[in-house]
């Protein structure tokens, strides 16, 4: 983290304003000459803010949440020159302080404003102007669900202050802000610089239809997105306009079923004439409802797109129509769970439960643009350094944090997100940053008589949803490969002074599971749990000769959500069952791929959310076992398509290297055409992957030397098999 260096800036706010809830208007004048470039300023509010320079907007929901340690914030860093003109110029911010906090975000308890600058001039102090702006007031009740920041926006258009962020605009009757002292003061502590990219926002969109029922128009996206919500209407004045998203209202996931959360709204008052609104804080849904009164006119309602600059790169199709299907909705429901954080839904909670990103990790490496790697290493900072004491917790930042030891040391075990970002990027000091914490962690934890652990309650002894749960294959599970990745950090940082602790704790627990084995599965007791069978697989405690048995306790049992299923997936590979995987994600998955969502649910009965990022493992399972694409420990990458199972795909992924592209099918002939913009791209061939190989050519040549390893150069590659 890159903290901000200033000697010069203040924090500041508007004497008469301290409420939450609160929208405060900046405006900064100042004389540019072209001598200078590259200026940048480095924001810092809580909550929210949005930029104009010379009455072009340049910022939509600015501000990051704060906490890459406790107490701190975030600056975000804008270049500016761009809209800069020589002579007079203008600086305008409009600032939403919340005052509020949840599962998303942290309250600082005081509102305020600071800009640094390579450009003293700009930074704020008492020559800032502002003023309270007058529109923006509370709403009527339903408030939002106490989950997470913000509140519903109420505008009053009466009162508005037409083009007040416009270099044309007199503002001398501007207060002079209020100033709070030099960088750094309480509440708001040190500050360092955004970690991730500003969101990008669109042009105003139009939608894609419009439907009207009773004085509301519903009006269509393309896909579910983040939204800035837009219309311009005439109107007699004081009529009131509603405008929420199809996601306003979102029930729990099993168990709480009939319980509503409700997110943000707009509550918007006309004034006589011409109306032209924006919301600029960012929605999410897939359709917006707006409630107009008969006299209201409509001229144009449309939105901007407001989203994590990552676009989605890679791309899955297949012969097979409900799997292609069921990767766009993994994809699209990944990006939607991207913004501050790595969050496990955008309409309910906001909140990033640390194993819902294990989940998340390998689908952005196959599918988005490599900016999406920024929010990885920040959910593993943030995992990392607002840990509670030796404690690794998850939803942080956030005041509603609590320890889920099973999400904990799935984050830090070989299936985690640590881990998995790691062989990816190669990137050490990410090792080096996390292994004494994971080892204080791991320490927290006794072995007992049975070589078996102690089971660690934390906050919620939460496993997974549904039924038949086995908690004790679980917990060992997630610990022994929690304690193999510790060990393999330790390899890596050349670190042996906790060799004795992991060395006795994996051998013991060895030792212990394998007396949970009843014949058939492993068991603590009567419950046949299928996704504790498939950790056991996947953590490296299974012999395979009981990967039979495992096998057919796993395909004929179905108590997993979302989230475990991943892992059962994947197990199913592992042991080289791919048929039965395919065949279960396309059964488990089906009710999920035939509604009309562009994203997936909470559960498989459509429980919960209508997007959460826990869903999205078959995605990972397609890439990584059929597509067979993946990076070694040389930091290579390879190729081995599986076509056994699927007998087309046409496949990309937006690797650190370049793009990889091919395709294949199998007909009389195995086709494998590859687009690689690298050299030293791996290509595995075998009988496993392909079939019984009779004659195979490159480029038209015949290959006759046996190899089914070959490193192919950037271009393009063709290969032909009998």
């Amino acid at each position: 983290m890159t903290e901000i260096k200033t000697d010069s800036a203040l924090w500041i706010w508007d004497q008469e304003c301290s409420k939450k809830n609160d929208w405060v208007m900046f405006r900064r004048n100042f004389v540019y000459s072209k001598q200078v470039s590259e200026i940048y300023l480095d924001i810092a509010v809580d909550s929210k803010y949005f930029l104009w320079i010379n009455g072009k907007l340049a910022v939509v929901e600015g501000g990051l949440n704060r906490g890459p340690y406790e107490g701190s914030g975030y600056a975000d860093r804008v270049y500016i020159d761009q809209f800069l003109i020589s002579g007079n110029n203008n600086i305008t911010l409009l600032v939403w302080y919340w005052g509020n906090q949840g599962r998303n975000n942290i309250d600082s308890t005081k509102p305020g404003l600071l800009i640094s600058s390579n450009m003293s001039e700009l930074e704020s102090n008492h020559q800032c102007l502002t003023l309270r702006h007058p529109s923006y007031q509370e709403t009527q009740e339903p408030l939002p669900s106490y989950l997470f920041g913000g509140y519903n926006i109420g505008y009053n258009a009466n009162y508005e202050i037409p083009e007040f962020n416009q270099l044309s605009y007199r503002d001398a009757d501007w207060n002079q802000a209020t100033t709070y002292g030099q960088y750094p003061v309480a509440p708001w502590h040190k500050i360092y610089l955004r970690p991730i990219p500003l969101w990008h926002f669109s042009d105003i969109i139009q939608y894609k239809s419009m439907i009207e029922c009773n004085g509301i128009f519903t009006c269509v996206l393309p896909y579910a997105t983040h939204l800035s919500i837009y219309f311009k209407i005439e109107a007699q004045g004081d009529e009131v306009i509603h405008i929420q998203t199809d996601r306003y209202e979102v029930h729990g996931g099993p168990g709480e079923e009939n319980k509503t959360y409700r997110g943000h709204r707009i509550e918007y008052i006309c004034k006589p004439g011409l109306n032209e609104f924006e919301s600029l804080y960012a929605f999410y849904g897939e359709n917006v409802h707006y409630t107009l009164p008969g006299s209201v006119k409509i001229i144009q309602l449309g939105y901007r797109e407001v989203v994590y600059p990552a676009n989605i790169k890679g791309f899955f199709k297949s012969d097979n129509v409900l799997i292609n299907r069921l990767i766009d909705k993994c994809a699209r429901t990944l990006v939607v769970c991207m913004r501050d954080n790595l969050m496990d839904c955008p309409d309910r909670e906001k909140g990033q439960w640390i194993g819902d990103v294990s989940v998340q990790v390998p689908q952005i490496f196959y599918t988005l643009e490599r900016s999406a790697d920024q929010l990885i290493t920040k959910s593993i900072s943030d995992f990392i350094h607002l840990r509670k004491g030796d404690v690794l917790v998850g939803n942080v930042p956030g005041v509603d944090y609590i320890e889920l030891p099973s999400q904990s040391l799935n984050a830090v075990s070989e299936l985690g997100m640590i881990a998995q970002y790691y062989n990816y990027t190669k990137d050490i000091s990410v090792l080096a940053l996390c292994y004494e914490p994971v080892y204080k962690y791991l320490k927290l934890w006794s072995i007992q008589s049975d070589d078996l652990i102690l089971s660690r309650k934390g906050g919620w002894a939460w496993f997974d949803h549904l039924y038949n749960v086995d908690d004790v294959v679980l917990e060992n599970a997630w610990y022994f490969s929690a304690l193999k990745f510790l060990k393999y950090m330790s390899e890596v940082l050349n670190r042996s002074d906790h060799k004795f602790f992991i060395e006795n704790a994996m051998s013991r627990i060895y030792k212990g599971f394998q007396r949970l084995w009843n014949g058939k599965y492993y068991s603590s007791g009567v419950v046949a749990d299928e996704r504790a069978n498939a950790l056991a697989i996947l953590s490296g405690l299974t012999p395979e000769e009981h990967y039979p048995t495992i096998m057919h306790l796993i395909v004929n049992s179905y108590n997993a959500s979302p989230y475990m299923e991943n892992y059962i997936l994947d197990a199913l590979c592992i042991m080289g069952y791919k048929k039965e995987a395919h065949e279960r994600a396309a059964l488990r998955y089906r009710s999920l791929v035939e509604n009309d969502n562009s994203t997936l649910w909470e559960n498989f009965t459509t429980l919960g959310t209508k997007n959460h990022a826990w869903s999205g493992g078959p995605l990972t399972m397609y890439y990584k076992h059929f597509a067979g694409i993946g990076i070694n420990s040389n930091d290579e990458f390879f190729l081995k398509p599986d076509i056994n199972v699927l007998k087309e795909m046409h496949v990309q992924v937006p690797t650190k290297k370049g793009q990889l592209e091919f395709k294949i099918s199998r007909r009389d002939l195995i086709i494998l055409e590859i687009n690689v913009e690298f050299d030293g791209l791996l290509l595995i061939l075998n009988a496993k992957n392909l079939g019984l190989i009779d004659r195979m050519s490159l480029n038209d040549k015949e290959v006759t030397d046996g190899h089914c390893k070959y490193y192919l150069d950037k271009g393009k590659h063709r290969f032909e098999i009998k």
